[in-house]
Order: C-alpha cells, then sequence, then structure tokens
C-alpha cells in the first residue's frame, strides 16, 4: 500500500514539473514585415541586405531576391522575421538597409506589418562615394534622411513613371484630426492605373455617412479620401486623434476602423491600431473611399470584429494574425489555469486506478 502511495506521489510531482515548464517557457512569437525598398530613389537590387536591431542585437535579417520588394500576401512569400526575447515587447526595432539606418519600429509579437524603407546612399555607384576628402582619405556614405512632404487638405505627390512616391507625403484633415501618411517607395496610381499626382483627404460629420448595417455600430469620426478609387502597394496609414469625449464612447468595447464598400453598401473592418497614451487610432487602407472609426460595444462576439483592439491596449493588431491578442479576445484561459485544470484532472485518474 505504501509503494502505491509513492508511486502515485511521484507521478503527480512530475506532471506538475512538466506543466509548470509548460505554464512558463512559452517562446515569444516573432514579428513579420514585409514592403518596399528604395536607395536614392530608386528600388533597391535584389541582393540588398535589411537587418533588424533591437538595442544592441541583431534579432533578424533578410537579403533582397527581387529588386525593391520584400514579402507579400502570399503564404510562401519570404517575409523579415524578428525575433525578440522575452521583455522585447514594446521595445523599438531599429531597421537598416545595407548597414544604413532606414526608420524604426515598436516589437509586437504574433503581427504583421507593411513598411516603407528609403536610404541615401549619394554616388553614382550605388554605394560607397568614389571622392575623396582633402587629406587623401576615402569620403564616407551619405546617410541623410529625406524629409516628409506635409500639406493640410490636399497635396500633390512626386512620383515616377510607375507611381512610385519619391518622398514620403503627410496630408492632414483641416482640423488636424486626422492625417493619411504615404511613404516613400509606395506604388500610387489613380483609378485608371495612372501615377497618382494629387491626394485630398477632409472630415466628415458621422450624420453624413451611409448608415451602418443592423447591429453595427455608428461612427465616432470618418474622412473621405480621394480622388476615389485611389490604389497604393503596400498600403498607406491613415490616423485619427480622438477628443477625450470620442474616446469616451467606446467604454469598456473597442474601437475599429471601417471603410465603405459602395459595391456591397457594407462596412468593411481594416487592420486597426490603439495607441491610448495618445488616443490615436491608426489603420493601413490600400484604396481610397470613405474611411471611419467606430467604437464596438464590448457585447459583440470577437469574431465580428477581428480587427478591433480594446481601448486600453496600445500595441497593434492586424486581423487574426495577432495570435497574442486574439488568444485574449477569444476568452481562451490563462497557462495556468490550463495546467491546474489538466493536473486536477491527472491526480483523479490516478486516484481511481489505486
Amino acid at each position: 500500500m505504501i509503494r502505491i502511495n509513492m508511486a502515485r506521489t511521484t507521478w503527480i510531482f512530475i506532471l506538475m514539473l512538466a506543466l509548470a515548464g509548460t505554464a512558463t517557457a512559452i517562446p515569444v512569437l516573432p514579428a513579420e514585415f514585409s514592403g518596399s525598398v528604395t536607395i536614392d530613389g530608386s528600388p533597391a537590387p535584389a541582393g540588398t541586405v535589411i537587418t533588424a536591431r533591437i538595442g544592441d542585437r541583431d534579432c533578424g535579417s533578410l537579403t533582397l531576391t527581387t529588386a525593391g520588394a520584400f514579402g507579400g500576401d502570399s503564404t510562401f512569400d519570404k517575409r523579415l522575421l524578428v525575433s525578440g526575447e522575452d521583455g522585447d515587447a514594446g521595445k523599438s526595432i531599429t531597421f537598416l538597409v545595407d548597414g544604413i539606418p532606414a526608420g524604426t519600429a515598436v516589437y509586437t509579437p504574433g503581427t504583421s506589418t507593411s513598411l516603407a524603407f528609403a536610404v541615401t546612399k549619394g554616388g553614382s555607384s550605388g554605394g560607397t562615394s568614389s571622392g575623396s576628402s582633402g587629406d587623401g582619405a576615402p569620403s564616407s556614405p551619405t546617410t541623410t534622411a529625406a524629409p516628409a512632404t506635409e500639406f493640410t487638405g490636399s497635396g500633390t505627390l512626386k512620383t515616377d513613371a510607375g507611381g512610385a512616391v519619391q518622398s514620403t507625403t503627410v496630408i492632414a484633415a483641416a482640423g488636424g484630426d486626422a492625417s493619411l501618411s504615404i511613404g516613400r517607395g509606395v506604388r500610387a496610381l489613380d483609378h485608371s492605373g495612372r501615377p497618382l499626382d494629387a491626394v485630398n483627404v477632409e472630415t466628415v460629420p458621422p450624420g453624413d455617412l451611409p448608415a451602418p448595417g443592423e447591429g453595427e455600430a455608428p461612427a465616432v469620426r470618418a474622412v473621405r479620401c480621394g480622388p476615389a478609387g485611389a490604389t497604393f502597394d503596400p498600403a498607406i496609414e491613415v490616423s485619427f486623434t480622438l477628443t477625450p469625449e470620442e474616446w469616451g464612447r467606446a467604454g469598456t468595447g473597442q474601437f475599429v476602423v471601417r471603410w465603405y464598400n459602395s459595391a456591397t453598401g457594407a462596412w468593411e473592418p481594416l487592420a486597426t491600431t490603439v495607441r491610448a497614451s495618445t488616443r490615436t487610432i491608426t489603420a493601413t487602407v490600400p484604396h481610397f473611399t470613405l474611411v471611419a472609426v467606430c467604437a464596438v460595444p464590448a457585447e459583440v462576439a470577437p469574431e465580428a470584429t477581428a480587427a478591433a483592439v480594446p481601448a486600453g491596449v496600445e500595441t497593434p493588431t492586424f486581423g487574426v494574425t495577432a495570435v497574442g491578442v486574439a488568444v485574449r479576445q477569444a476568452g481562451l484561459p490563462f497557462p495556468w489555469l490550463t495546467g491546474f485544470a489538466a493536473l486536477a484532472g491527472a491526480a483523479f485518474l490516478l486516484r481511481n486506478r489505486g
């Protein structure tokens, strides 16, 4: 009898150790990135290396196989994977293109993000300069960052013959409470497929919008982006800064950005990022139409608001690829609770076997 009890105790102890390890040793999910790369205003050639760093540690790299682009929407497209460590979530990632700083992003495990990198090397060789300084030493490459061009209400786009935007352009609505950001290297075309030469954005009163569908939340804020039918590859960003009163409308619910599909007469969700510290809601849009921020009630099922983010969350999600947030929204139990349930079940089975 004593031998049986010792065997039970040993098995329960082993199960406890195994479950404790499962609950605490959860690997950190990588963040993945895709987008475009230009050097001196031209698509970066194949062989260009993009490196990602968190602090002083390299945490991901990718070599271009296609000029000017990396990653994509296909399952088998090779994206830049950034693998952080415990405690890295929320830290800044610095991206380098052939060793030249090209931009930053926040490390958010389990997300997929589209970026547009643009660096300036200077010189006709596309690498180091062939000139020299007065003392005969080779001159260093030029690494000046291209400034953004800013407009209010409407603005012009400088594009090449293929529609690639030549400088980062920001167009703010007249009230300054919403803006569009079009990165350098983004391919911008009008509804006929020609290079886009102008963009406009205006605030639209929620009462002037098409009515939401049954059960859908009304708009908190909206803008009309034009010209209608313009497309962008990769998608560009539209941002809204809410007032404290508008922010309070979400209550314990969520915010989601939607675009109006005139063909179906429905509002459809966009990948949404919420930053509570600045009351800023940002979404990526691949084409122009009406865009609105909606406050989604907490009782709405998670599957109906896949692109929404809780009002208090400051990390971005990108649809169902935000695994960490998706698990929380689906109401799945935390690892320690799962482990406790499994341990209780194992103890029950061992007791009955005796």
